[in-house]
């Protein structure tokens, strides 16, 4: 719940800096599928998605130290869900599941935040910019799961 909405200029940089953080994940997937160089762009991109996974928690922990969110002691909790489950999939399981799982955490922390983040400009571009990141991910689990049929991707 927001006490005081951010500047038209504010939202505008917001927006323009969200969509620019997507495309690593857009042009890391097509690289991928492309097939040059897969194994070491799909690190990157699992890499990218658990820091930017971790960075969608640190937001709710920034605004309960401003004061913005109801519940406080709750919201520091679950902003620690989305880091700690990017990095446990990272470290400890395949790729394949890996991708799974950041894709469920992202669909899962979108409907999260839109239940704590009322603000219009904030629901109106995590929406589609949450899409594109899953269909990414969607991509790369297309290629990694059809490059281990034929065995090329481990």
């Amino acid at each position: 719940m927001s006490q005081h909405s951010m500047s038209e200029d504010a939202i505008v940089t917001a927006s323009r800096l969200t969509w620019a953080g997507v495309v690593p994940f857009i042009a890391t997937a097509i690289v991928g599928a492309i097939g040059f160089y897969q194994a070491q762009f799909l690190s990157v991109f699992l890499i990218y998605s658990a820091v930017i996974l971790s960075f969608m928690g640190g937001i709710h922990f920034g605004l309960v130290m401003a004061g913005k969110l109801e519940r406080p002691q709750g919201s520091l909790i679950n902003s620690m869900l989305p880091p700690l489950a990017a990095w446990a999939a990272y470290a400890f399981w395949p790729p394949l599941w890996t991708l799974g799982l950041l894709s469920l955490m992202y669909l899962f922390w979108l409907n999260y935040d839109l239940s704590r983040v009322s603000d219009k400009w904030y629901q109106n571009l995590r929406r589609p910019v949450t899409f594109v990141v899953v269909g990414s991910h969607f991509l790369w689990f297309i290629t990694v799961a059809s490059e281990m049929r034929v065995g090329t991707v481990s």
